[in-house]
Parts: C-alpha cells; sequence; structure tokens
C-alpha cells in the first residue's frame, strides 16, 4: 500500500470511529433497577423507639453519617445500626427511612441515597395512607426542585 492511500485509510478510519463514538453518546441511557431491599413496604405495628447512639470519629473527608434505624421485612423490625458512609455520587445525600402511619399499621419507606430509586409494588399503591403520603412527597421533591433552581440562578 502507497504512503497516500494508506493515510486516507486511517484518515477514513479515525473520521468513523469519532462519529460513531458521538452517534452513541446521543443513545440515552436508561436509570438503573432499583436495588434489592428498596421496596416500600405495609408493616404490622409501629416501629420500636430508636436506640441511642455513640457516633465514631469521621474516618475521612467526604463521610456522611447515617444514622441508625428500624428496618421491617413487613413482619418484624430489626436494628440497623448507623455507621459512616461515602455518598455513591458526590451530589447525593442520604434519606432516612419513613414510618407513615395508617390503618391497619405502617408503610415503611427504608432509608437510601438521593439517586436511588424505590419500589411500590400494587399493595402499596392501593392502601390510602401511602396516596396520601405520595402526595406529600410529590410536593418535597418539587421544593427540592425549586431549591435547585434557585441554587443555580446564584452562581
Amino acid at each position: 500500500m502507497k504512503a497516500p492511500s494508506l493515510r486516507r485509510t486511517i484518515l477514513a478510519s479515525l473520521f468513523l470511529g469519532v462519529f460513531a463514538g458521538a452517534a452513541l453518546a446521543q443513545i440515552p441511557v436508561p436509570p438503573p433497577p432499583p436495588l434489592p431491599g428498596l421496596d416500600i413496604r405495609i408493616t404490622t405495628g409501629h416501629p420500636p423507639a430508636l436506640r441511642r447512639e455513640v457516633r465514631p470519629p469521621i474516618p475521612g473527608a467526604g463521610y456522611i453519617w447515617v444514622g441508625g434505624f428500624w428496618s421491617s421485612d413487613g413482619g418484624h423490625w430489626a436494628w440497623v445500626p448507623g455507621r459512616w458512609e461515602l455518598p455513591p455520587e458526590s451530589e447525593a445525600y442520604w434519606i432516612g427511612p419513613r414510618y407513615v402511619r395508617g390503618s391497619g399499621g405502617y408503610i415503611y419507606e427504608p432509608g437510601h441515597w438521593s439517586n436511588q430509586r424505590l419500589v411500590a409494588g400494587e399493595d402499596v399503591r392501593r392502601h390510602r395512607a401511602w396516596r396520601s403520603h405520595e402526595r406529600e412527597h410529590e410536593k418535597e421533591l418539587e421544593r427540592e426542585r425549586n431549591r435547585e433552581y434557585y441554587r443555580e440562578r446564584e452562581r
């Protein structure tokens, strides 16, 4: 192969590679599936009282304290001790668990990072207390979006 022909082949390959890379960057990436254990559950009875915890020294820069909480598998409560954790993303923040009182028990929304998605099954969605809680949750999200909007405008 002569030098000009080789040069044209290399340039064409580079051009096609850059073009293909730019085209692939335009394809939307679907959100990741929810992590196991992030499903919202209806529980029987109320959660026990919170336990007093002694917070150990912070292990390093960037760690966030995740306070201890009661977790439910639907019928039994288990204590999850507090711990220091690094956020999965720089802008992520911890959202503590929520216990929404309803008729016949509580709706338990597990603690999670702000970039994680919770799953509400059909049994939870049919619950009247959940519909009320969902409306309040939407209002909170709207307030958070407004906060982000005004933070961006100040920059």
